[in-house]
């Protein structure tokens, strides 16, 4: 007998002893593959009964067959061109299997999704029944009762969103088939009670180039500890990682197909596959929970993920646990779009390597660490851990993910009655809540600073499934009047607890959670899009007579008269970058203060344009396409002004962090924002510049250490450059050498380029560079025990009359992460633009006092100082209040402006942009230093 018979043997005694089954399988296995699944395992605990082998299938085409090697065998990974072909080959097989296209990548690669189950011809009935459980205004309960005494649920997989978590997309391969043919009672149930909807690879871009990248880089090396980097430095076109905290935006083309789709069909679960944690890390979170979730989501949620749990403890399998990882507050995810929509959003985290060869892996306490406890430490909720040392193969992620996704779908075939009743219940409570429990809806009012944000801000609910209607005449409720035409978002709908979800400032008890959240705890579009809302508890206004939003909002603007000079008030409108640009022909001047003209008031920053050969038609094409109002006057008006001219701008990124800065790409190419993108090996060359007026480096989350460092030289020559043989590397940049980082001495460059004349702005941690790093003085690392996940925190300009500061109220907020927090002594306080928190401190060590008293700081008396938190939560909020957020630093000819936050968060936070906008446009006419408290402005 070979070897590798004899350990086949091995493995189906010892499976079958674990199992406590017959060993006689339902299916006839494919000849070979028992033996090729046992040789690419590493161990018998690592399989499964349930997926030790392939059926056979005279007419079907098994993955072995089609890819010529067993899913998860060493070293071997798929392009999606190849994954597709295999899915249309199964379709074109048997009429079990269906292939539709949902999307397209932004580099035009498809989006499909894949049916599979019985009877596929009435997917489109089935598709009419639960969009009919979907909305219970339309399905009263007997109505109910009779669709799920017919409907199969659907029940959606999503594979490959995170593109170097390469399992999915090849095991999703091997279950469709295993689906469409197997003749085990257990898929048969399954292929008759459900409808498994499959995304094979959300993420279709950057699987190519993390396959290509494996290919070049990674084949044949196994010593995990000294692998090159299993990351190409793109993923997508613009983002990476955080592709997967994109769902509210909805920037990204992959997440506007999946949530498209998902409100199309309407599946029972959304479950999404992800690779990072030993060994099977089912998706419930420890709380706190999002306050808006019906209960019943939340203990359905738990019950699958433990039966999946017991499921293949009983098998033998170590490893699998639930609970531990996440909190269940933050619903911003890919499978949240199912939480949100009173269906089941759910996940996984398998043990992938992020290559396909097989490797050591040895699970640290310190690194491998959630709630506290080490991974391989038993406890309630994971009664059976992972060894602390083990071999681990792509086949042995492709046994877990496969058995535990065959568990769930066993659990919804065999309770699909009731989750679908589950899921018409959640949709009828929350309609029952619309209509007898405040509040009865959310009003917007059409009078915004900016209309622009305000129009974006409907079409996003819509695009979520959210009804939108319009008053179609004035109303009077308790909480005030409103004019014709206020949209309205209605509570007595299916989705009202997502409407709530985004138009109400998130609560997160940050000082009571007993974890630390796992991402952002602040997402509400009133805050992040910085429109005013009024939530009204009268329940009058559920008479009010509305017509529908059907389309997107159209609120152009105009030009007001002939001119010859024209006005356009600034009261922080978003599309004013892209408007300068536009109109990047003509002279456009800020005034640097608010004046009055033909009984109107002009902010501080509004723009004076004086008559210019084929000015007006250009205003006119601008003003409706933007949004924005401009009035003429007859001469210009007499107030101090500065010309607003655009920089030579470079937007500078790191080989080992290009993520933030492709949310900063993706804004600017939508908007045609003129830039260069520079990297590593420029900002090494020198000699900024006399190329640039502005460079811009975008937050990241690496340390100065690694920003100056960068990826590892032993690594050197690390190419990311497209062949013939890697087509899908090499895009949007290339470099034969991507290792060596900016160096000190590129910081050196940096440095001259600042101290020539140049202004160079950092984002959120990329601050560091400036600050940490010596470029800019005087800026200190603050104490203190501040601890900030992502919320919307108010904010003051210290400096109001800064260019930074137009179109912003004195007081104002910002979206802010945790990150490091700075100071300065009393002496340069004079450079803060922007603190954190209302009251003003008297220094940097001492506590805040209020804003009415604060000496020289020309505010009004107030009654009531905002929170620090406006939507989120905070630790030690008291650390940060009167620490700078916003930094301009003179420096040499040039400055620094040094952000403590990132104004374009994840391009989730319109109400930011305008920070970085205002510092473009004005970069040549900032000012110099402020006052400090009690002494007279300086003159600029």
């Amino acid at each position: 007998m070979t070897s590798t018979r004899c350990a086949a043997a091995v493995f189906e005694t010892l499976l079958s002893i674990s199992a406590g089954i017959a060993a006689a399988p339902a299916d006839t296995p494919e000849p070979g593959t028992r033996e090729a699944i046992a040789a690419a395992t590493t161990e018998p605990r690592f399989l499964s009964p349930w997926v030790q082998d392939l059926p056979a299938s005279a007419a079907v085409p098994s993955p072995t067959k089609f890819l010529g090697h067993v899913v998860g065998a060493p070293g071997e990974l798929t392009r999606t061109d190849r994954i597709y072909a295999y899915y249309r080959a199964l379709a074109a097989a048997t009429p079990r299997v269906r292939v539709e296209t949902i999307g397209k990548s932004e580099e035009g690669r498809e989006i499909l999704l894949v049916l599979v189950g019985e009877n596929l011809a009435g997917a489109a009935d089935e598709r009419a029944r639960m969009a009919a459980l979907a909305d219970p205004r339309r399905t009263d309960e007997a109505a109910m009762e009779d669709i799920v005494s017919r409907a199969r649920p659907f029940y959606w997989l999503q594979g490959g969103l995170h593109s170097t978590e390469t399992g999915s997309p090849e095991m999703l391969m091997e279950l469709a088939y295993r689906l469409a043919v197997s003749d085990d009672p257990r898929v048969a149930r399954i292929r008759e009670k459900l409808v498994v909807l499959i995304n094979p690879c959300a993420e279709p871009d950057g699987r190519d180039r993390a396959v290509d990248w494996f290919y070049r880089h990674l084949k044949g090396k196994t010593d995990w500890e000294n692998l090159p980097p299993i990351d190409p430095p793109y993923w997508g076109k613009y983002a990476g990682h955080d592709n997967n905290r994109d769902l509210i935006q909805r920037r990204l083309a992959l997440t506007r197909a999946s949530e498209d789709a998902f409100l199309a069909w309407h599946p029972i679960v959304f479950h999404d596959l992800h690779e990072s944690i030993p060994l099977l890390s089912i998706w419930t979170g420890t709380g706190p929970y999002n306050v808006h979730l019906d209960p019943i989501a939340t203990t359905e949620w738990h019950a699958i993920a433990f039966h999946e749990v017991t499921e293949l403890t009983a098998l033998g399998m170590p490893g699998v646990w639930t609970w531990g990882f996440g909190e269940g507050f933050s619903q911003i995810y890919a499978d949240s779009v199912a939480t949100n929509h009173n269906a089941i959003g759910r996940g996984y985290e398998t043990f992938g390597n992020g290559t396909a060869e097989t490797v050591e892996r040895v699970l640290e306490p310190d690194e491998e660490e959630y709630t506290g406890k080490p991974v391989t430490d038993p406890d309630w909720y994971r009664t059976l851990p992972p060894p602390k040392k083990f071999r681990w193969s792509l086949r042995d992620n492709t046994n877990y993910m496969e058995t535990g996704v065959l568990a769930a779908l066993d659990y919804a075939a065999s309770n699909a009655s009731s989750m679908m009743r589950n899921f018409w219940r959640r949709g009828r409570n929350a309609v029952k809540k619309g209509e007898t429990e405040k509040p009865y809806a959310i009003a917007l009012p059409e009078a915004q600073r900016d209309r622009g944000r305000l129009a974006a801000a409907v079409d996003l609910l819509r695009a979520h499934g959210i009804e939108v209607s319009r008053a179609k005449a004035a109303f009077r409720v308790a909480e005030g009047s409103f004019p014709a035409g206020t949209f309205l978002v209605r509570m007595d709908q299916p989705y009202r607890g997502y409407a709530l979800d985004l138009l109400t400032p998130q609560r997160y008890p940050a000082d009571k959670a007993l974890y630390p959240p796992y991402d952002d705890v602040a997402w509400a579009l009133p805050q992040t899009f910085g429109v005013d809302v009024k939530t009204i508890g009268d329940a009058a206004v559920r008479s009010v007579a509305v017509e529908p939003v059907t389309a997107a909002v159209a609120l152009p603007g105009r030009v007001e008269g002939g001119g010859p000079v024209f006005l356009l008030a600034d009261t922080g409108q978003d599309a004013l970058l892209e408007a300068r640009v536009r109109l990047a022909g003509f002279r456009i001047e800020a005034a640097e203060k608010p004046f009055s003209t033909g009984g109107r008031d002009f902010p501080a920053g509004s723009w004076v344009i004086a008559s210019q050969p084929g000015l007006a038609p250009a205003l006119g094409r601008v003003a409706a396409d933007l949004g924005l109002d401009l009035r003429s006057t007859p001469s210009v008006p007499s107030v101090a002004r500065h010309e607003l001219d655009f920089p030579r701008l470079a937007v500078l990124q790191t080989w080992n962090d290009t993520q933030s800065a492709g949310w900063v790409r993706l804004l600017f190419d939508e908007r045609k924002i003129p830039y260069t993108l520079i990297q590593d090996e420029d900002v090494r060359a020198g000699k900024l510049g006399g190329r640039f007026d502005v460079v811009l480096f975008p937050n990241t989350d690496q340390s100065l250490k690694a920003i100056v460092g960068g990826i590892d030289p032993k690594f050197s020559p690390l190419p990311y450059e497209r062949t013939a043989d890697f087509p899908s590397l090499g895009t949007p940049t290339s470099s034969s050498d991507i290792t060596g980082g900016l160096t000190w001495a590129g910081v050196g460059n940096l440095e001259e380029f600042v101290r020539g004349g140049g202004v160079l702005v950092t984002l959120g941690g990329a601050s560091t560079l400036a600050l940490d790093g010596g470029i800019a003085r005087d800026v200190r690392r603050a104490g203190g025990k501040a601890y900030t996940p992502g919320s919307e925190l108010t904010a003051r300009f210290r400096r109001p009359e800064h260019p930074i500061a137009y179109g912003y109220p004195e007081i104002t907020s910002a979206f802010r992460e945790e990150r490091t927090v700075y100071r300065v002594r009393r002496p340069e306080e004079g450079r803060i633009v922007l603190q954190w928190g209302a009251k003003i401190s008297k220094d940097d060590d001492a506590p805040a006092e209020s804003a009415a008293s604060a000496a020289g700081s020309g505010a009004k008396p107030k009654t009531e100082e905002p929170e620090l938190v406006l939507s989120g939560g905070i630790k030690g909020g008291d650390d940060l209040v009167g620490k700078p957020a916003i930094l301009d630093l003179p420096t040499g000819k040039g400055r620094v402006v040094a952000f403590d936050f990132d104004p374009i968060h994840r391009c989730m936070t319109p109400s930011d942009f305008r920070f970085v906008w205002n510092t473009l446009m004005n970069w040549n006419d900032l000012p110099p230093p402020g006052p400090v408290r009690g002494e007279a402005p300086k003159a600029r």
